[in-house]
Parts: C-alpha cells; structure tokens; sequence
C-alpha cells in the first residue's frame, strides 16, 4: 500500500507539472523582484466580465476604483480541457495554478484516484502563505462554504460536499474565513477548532488582532446589500480584515470575493447585478487605500468567469442580458503596481495569476504550485 501511495503521488506532481506548467502563459513579464511584495489581496469578482462593469458604469452612473488601477490586462476562462469554467474549476485554477474539471474544488484533474489513494492534493496560494509564517484569509458574500472561497481553504471532489468542505476550513489554521452561513458551521465546532465565532458586524468590530475568527453573516443581507441582521458590507469585511492580518509582521494573503455579481447576473436581475458591482468595487477601493498608505501590498481584482451574457444595444443606449449561464470570454485582471511582472493589455491564463502572486511573494518554482 505504502508503493501504491508513493506511486500515485508521483503521478500527481507529474499531473501538477502539465497541468500546471505546461503551456504556462509568456505574457508575464520577468522584469519583477521575488519578494517584492510582503502582503497580496487578490479581489474576485464573481461573474465579472467586462460588459458587466460596462453596465454597472451605466446603469449606476458612477466610476468604478477597480479602472483607475495602472495595470489593465484580462484572462481566459479556462478549466480543464474545456473553454468553459464554473466558480469551482476557475477558483481553482486561482488558487492553486491549475485548471480542474467543473465542480472540483482545488482537487486534481483525477481527484478520485489521487484523493483515495496518496491523499494528494494541489497547495492553494492562501495554504503556501500560512505554510510561510503569513496570515492568510478568506472573506466572501457567499456562503463560506461556496465555490469560490472553498478553492482557497479546503479541497473537495465536488462543490456540493458542504460538509466535507466546511471541515476542511475549520482545519484550515487560516487567520479568518468570513462569509455567508453555512449549515455545518456552529459555534460548537468553530471553538474546538481554536476559532471564534462571530455573526455579526458588532461582533467583527469587536475582534482583536491576533484572533482568529470564523464568521457566518446573513446570506441574504449579503447578497441584497440589507443590514437587518446587523450584517457587515463586504467594504466593512474587506477593511476589517486587512486590520486584522496587517498585524502579522511577516505579511499576509487575503483572498475577497463579491459573489453576488454571479448570483444575480444567473437571474438576470440587473439593478441587483450592479449593485453588487458597486458594493465590491468599495471593497476595492479600500484595499487600494491599504496599499498606497502601506507600500508594501499588491493589490489584484479579476473574475472567475463572466455571467448573463451582457450585450450593448447602441440603438436604446443599454445594455441588456443574453443569457442565464456564464461567459467564454476574458475576464479583467487589474493590478495596483506596474512592477509585479503583470503586464496592460495582455491576455494571460487565469492559472498564471497565483502563480505571480508566489513569485512576487518570493516563492519559487519548486515551491508553487505544488503538491499537499
């Protein structure tokens, strides 16, 4: 059983290396310092395309923080094999370097085999920071258990195993997860895993640096930008956060996703899709903030995928749904430092992304992506 092992997770780090390198974008430049950056927020906008923040602009009538960032690039899409992606497959092709099947959850291409036998498992960005003595974070308006923070903080043949997932997270030794409720979530198994509970925006104003806490807000004053459960924005969640990690002195990964973009793009409900848009793009705002005061912090919104099928009708002068289903086309990458080997006007593979935030983190090619 002991070679069966040995075995299979050979053929895991040979899987990693195709799957991870092989075909790697070139349009990532070299001019950047290793080590360059000692704390990285990367900002998801889930369902994100371009012509979604186009009708944002639009319908809102406002100018969004995320534009004004100095390096304007996009992504492909791509999950395993296919041009196609869901907020699992593309959160972890974000969170560990490599494309996955739908569904799976920073597992790999062949989970069943590599899981059962050697217990193998791609490290997540988030995971490789914590491994490193930096504080490591996830805040989400979906479910803490949802596709995309779940592909930074656990790992899962499928999206769908809350449990397993949520599990993963309590075990996790992340710094805080914050999110939507969660049905596996309590304050019962939140304590015997060394965190503390909070559900509430009194309760996170609350915590102190050096905490680590684990947060189940209403989902649905999350997703309709409502406060009636005192429930936090995620502009709140993302400053509150960014307080609480700056603390550790060898730096931090934050991971912020604004779900609810996705969520009502699927229902074609553009005044909710936008708002959303405008909620995250706060959130933005904010980190951009932490950035320029703290110097050493990178900053980095994209999408996991697109969502609707936005389309302009230049004859009404709007911007108008095609579709329920997510996008094949690029996704914004926007980065807050022109010297972090992130190039405008580029298309990189979404895969590529963490594994530039391992660089400029100082994380070399034998360190990620890697094996768990």
């Amino acid at each position: 059983m002991i070679i069966i092992k040995k075995l299979v997770s050979v053929m895991a780090a040979l899987v990693l290396m195709l799957y991870g390198f092989a075909g790697m974008s070139s349009n990532v430049s070299d001019d950047y310092t290793e080590g360059k950056y000692k704390n990285v927020i990367l900002m998801i906008g889930d369902g994100m395309s371009f012509n979604n923040l186009e009708a944002t602009k639009a319908e809102r009538g406002v100018k969004l923080a995320m534009e004004t960032m100095p390096v304007k690039a996009e992504s492909d899409i791509n999950s395993f094999g296919i041009t196609y992606t869901d907020s699992a497959a593309g959160g972890t092709a974000l969170s560990s370097g490599i494309r996955v099947w739908i569904n799976s959850v920073a597992v790999f291409p062949f989970a069943p085999v590599f899981n059962t036998l050697a217990g193998a498992t791609p490290v997540t960005i988030a995971e490789l920071a914590k491994a490193n003595g930096k504080a490591a974070g996830v805040v989400t308006t979906d479910q803490t258990s949802g596709a995309t923070p779940s592909s930074f903080s656990a790992h899962a043949l499928s999206r769908t195993l809350e449990k397993e997932i949520s599990n993963d997270q309590l075990k996790s030794g992340f710094d805080l997860i914050w999110g939507g409720e969660s049905d596996s979530i309590n304050e019962e198994n939140t304590a015997e895993n060394g965190w503390t509970y909070i559900d509430s925006e009194t309760d996170m104003a609350a915590l102190e640096k050096g905490s680590r806490s684990f947060a189940q807000f209403s989902f649905d004053d999350l997703k309709y930008v409502t406060n009636e459960h005192d429930t936090p924005t995620v502009e709140e969640m993302t400053s509150k956060a960014i307080e609480l990690l700056s603390a550790d002195e060898d730096g931090f990964f934050l991971m912020v996703e604004g779900a609810c973009i996705d969520k009502h793009a699927h229902d074609n409900d553009m005044d909710n899709m936008t708002l959303s848009a405008v909620e995250f793009d706060k959130a933005v705002a904010a980190a951009l903030d932490f950035a320029e005061k703290d110097g050493e912090t990178l900053v980095i919104v994209t999408a996991d995928h697109g969502t609707g099928g936005m389309k302009y009708d230049a004859e009404k002068d709007e911007y108008y749904f095609t579709s329920g289903d997510h996008d094949l086309d690029n996704v914004p990458v926007y980065v807050s430092a022109e010297d972090a080997g992130f190039v405008s006007g580029v298309e990189i593979e979404n895969r590529q992304i963490p594994v530039q935030i391992a660089r400029v983190f100082g994380y070399g090619e034998d360190m990620f992506p890697a094996v768990k």
